[in-house]
């Protein structure tokens, strides 16, 4: 996971197991993986007034997530009837699975920030 400092200050923790970034002490943890799709996809996580942790809403931004779209292997197999001998291809799409190298978590200041 590529992590870039959006400002100066303290930064909320976070630890990354597998597709999964838990923030601010296990407070909030999200699989990243459930979120991708066909397009790069962008998830906030922002901490609203009482403090609490959030995906998408709240009064300030703690990081975001960039997540990139989804890359496929396709494989493609040719089929002969033996019967007619005409000849058949057909593919196959399957979806890999999220290579957090990709991913990108920008870290937001918390400094003056109460956070649960």
């Amino acid at each position: 996971m590529k992590v870039v400092s959006m400002n100066d200050g303290t930064k909320i923790g976070y630890e990354v197991t597998g597709t999964k970034l838990s923030i601010g002490d296990g407070a909030l943890t999200i699989d990243l993986s459930r979120y991708q799709k066909d397009y790069d996809v962008e998830k906030d996580i922002m901490v609203d007034r009482e403090g609490d942790l959030a995906i998408g809403t709240g009064a300030f931004y703690v990081a975001q997530a960039l997540i990139p779209a989804i890359t496929y292997t396709e494989t493609t197999t040719t089929n002969t009837d033996e019967e007619s001998g005409e000849t058949t291809e057909s593919t196959e799409r399957t979806a890999n699975a999220l290579d957090m190298d990709e991913v990108t978590l920008r870290l937001f200041s918390i400094d003056g920030i109460k956070i649960n």
